[in-house]
């Protein structure tokens, strides 16, 4: 599974990005000022692995690009997080890559009656931003430029949902179609801390997964942080791999507040 997902996103397009596929990895590289480059699917040999990673990083310092290098278990060589490490890329949280498959899957009806499931637009999207720092405690100035850029009805690829309570933003999650891919991405699912347990997570992923059923995508992904992989697991997705998300950028972890 991991190389027929590998094959499907080495050929996703992500709006504002310039996709550059070469032999040995995948650049994602940025369009706005503001974003971050994104490299994965390494597949250096171990006798090339040092050049190759001094000419990733060389090129990304060469425009002033920020990045997150995504490690797969199955990248190549085997010490690949350990030789980004070395040269002062860090690690902020490991993830674990689930695919299900959308046809088996069945939308469960919620008992919840209190939170509301909208679809996001506008200013709204300014508030999942802010509310995506407060719930991963860490700044992320390009997250709500990226939110505009990816949900835009003619050139994005990526709803994104929100849930509120009496008004305000208890949880998100977003959905990207990659242009056409068969693996849909699920991101961004975050609920507030007060409201975790209680079934707002999984009223995300319904709305999403109820949009992949909609166009047809056989399956989705996700990179799933610890506190999601249970319920994920719940509801039928398979574990393929440890993904860790290596930033030659430190995620900035100061005081985070929302208004």
């Amino acid at each position: 599974m991991f190389e027929r997902y590998a094959l499907a996103r080495r050929a996703a397009t992500i709006p504002n990005y310039r996709l550059e596929v070469v032999a040995d990895v995948t650049r994602h590289l940025p369009r706005g000022a503001d974003d971050e480059a994104v490299l994965s699917f390494a597949r250096f040999t171990p006798a090339d692995a040092e050049r190759r990673i001094d000419e990733e990083l060389r090129h990304l310092k060469s425009h002033w690009w920020e990045a997150e290098w995504k490690v797969h278990d199955f990248d190549q060589p085997a010490d690949l997080r350990s030789r980004l490490q070395a040269r002062g890329l860090t690690l902020h949280h490991e993830e674990a890559l689930m695919v299900l498959e959308v046809d088996g899957a069945r939308i469960q009806p919620s008992a919840r009656t209190d939170v509301v499931v909208e679809a996001a637009s506008g200013p709204t999207l300014d508030e999942i931003a802010r509310f995506q720092e407060e719930v991963w405690e860490c700044r992320l100035p390009w997250l709500v430029g990226a939110l505009h850029e990816m949900s835009d009805r003619l050139d994005g690829s990526c709803p994104v949902f929100c849930a509120r309570v009496g008004g305000r933003v208890v949880g998100s999650g977003w959905i990207d179609f990659h242009g056409g891919s068969e693996f849909a991405q699920l991101s961004g699912g975050a609920v507030a801390e007060k409201y975790r347990g209680h079934g707002v997570y999984s009223l995300l992923f319904e709305r999403r997964l109820a949009e992949a059923k909609a166009r047809a995508v056989p399956f989705v992904a996700v990179d799933a942080a610890p506190m999601s992989r249970p319920i994920l697991e719940r509801k039928g997705f398979r574990y393929v791999c440890g993904t860790y998300p290596m930033r030659t950028r430190p995620f900035d972890t100061g005081p985070v507040t929302r208004a």
